[in-house]
Parts: structure tokens; sequence; C-alpha cells
């Protein structure tokens, strides 16, 4: 996570400074924590736990098989910012 936090942190976009000062919140899929994730303007960043570079692939907990990709995906093609559910 620190890796790409830095890599994240180290943008200089319009939303930069938005970014820097919010603080990441939990990522609930159904209720159950799934992950990290903070936006600031049209720039949204989500950690999703136990994942790798294939998130679908991934589950964590009481979070189903990709069910944390699908929300997410959904989410983004809704033209909706990154929230729990």
């Amino acid at each position: 996570m620190l890796l790409c936090n830095a890599q994240v942190d180290s943008l200089n976009t319009k939303y930069s400074t938005r970014y820097a000062n919010h603080n990441f919140r939990t990522y609930n899929v159904r209720g159950w924590p799934a992950g990290l994730y903070k936006n600031a303007g049209r720039f949204s960043y989500l950690r999703v736990f136990g994942a790798g570079h294939k998130v679908p692939a991934y589950k964590w907990r009481g979070v189903r098989r990709g069910a944390a990709a699908l929300q997410m995906f959904e989410q983004i093609m809704s033209d909706r910012h990154l929230h729990s559910t």
C-alpha cells in the first residue's frame, strides 16, 4: 500500500491538494469492510483488502469473490464517487 500511496501522492493534478487533505475511509460492500478509499473531485483511489493485481479474483472475509471490484466498476461507470454500501 505504501508504494501505491506514494505514487498517487506524487501526482500533480488539479485534485492533488484536495486529495492530500482527505483521509482514507473504509470501503464497505454490503456492510462488510472490503478496502480503503479516497475521493477528490473526479479522482478516486481504492485499495481492496487482500487483493493483488487481479482484484476480481480475490475475496476478503465476508465479501464475495469479485464483489468489491464489481461495486467499484458500477459506481465509476455510473459516474458516481466511490462509496460504501
